[in-house]
């Protein structure tokens, strides 16, 4: 008997159809809600619900390729006071992400590469924007004096 699994089990995963016993799927998995049984009216529902999923999934790659296109073309600017070309402090994740926000983007902390920037100059740092699309930003730290 083919079923929908519609709840994590170690018989499979959420949408995955599977082949049982007709007395296995009966009297457990269907019993206990961890699957439907398979016909024409699931079999539908489930396309949809995957279509749905797809749609989803191709409405945040294109945010987030919307988002990738922005971070790359900012670049911030901090300012280290310096004396003798020596730079006091560095520049944080923490300050990165909260000038990030005033303009509006969100990114979550554990998307940043760990930085503590402590020289002058141009550094650019990765921030992973969704699954396999990564940003580089440009921070410019400047004499503060």
């Amino acid at each position: 008997m083919k079923v929908i699994i519609i709840k994590n089990c170690k018989d499979g995963n959420v949408n995955d159809v599977i082949d049982v016993s007709s007395g296995y799927a009966t009297n457990f998995l269907i019993k206990n809600k961890f699957a439907i049984p398979f016909n024409k009216k699931t079999k539908l529902m489930l396309f949809k619900k995957l279509e749905n999923i797809k749609n989803k999934e191709n409405e945040k790659m294109k945010n987030a390729i919307k988002i990738k296109k922005v971070i790359e073309n900012t670049n911030l600017q901090f300012s280290l006071k310096t004396t003798d070309l020596i730079v006091h402090g560095s520049i944080t994740k923490k300050q990165i992400l909260k000038e990030l926000l005033k303009m509006g983007i969100q990114i979550d902390t554990h998307n940043i590469e760990n930085v503590k920037i402590k020289t002058l100059g141009i550094t650019k740092i990765k921030i992973k924007v969704y699954n396999d699309i990564i940003a580089k930003l440009s921070i410019e730290v400047i004499d503060g004096k």
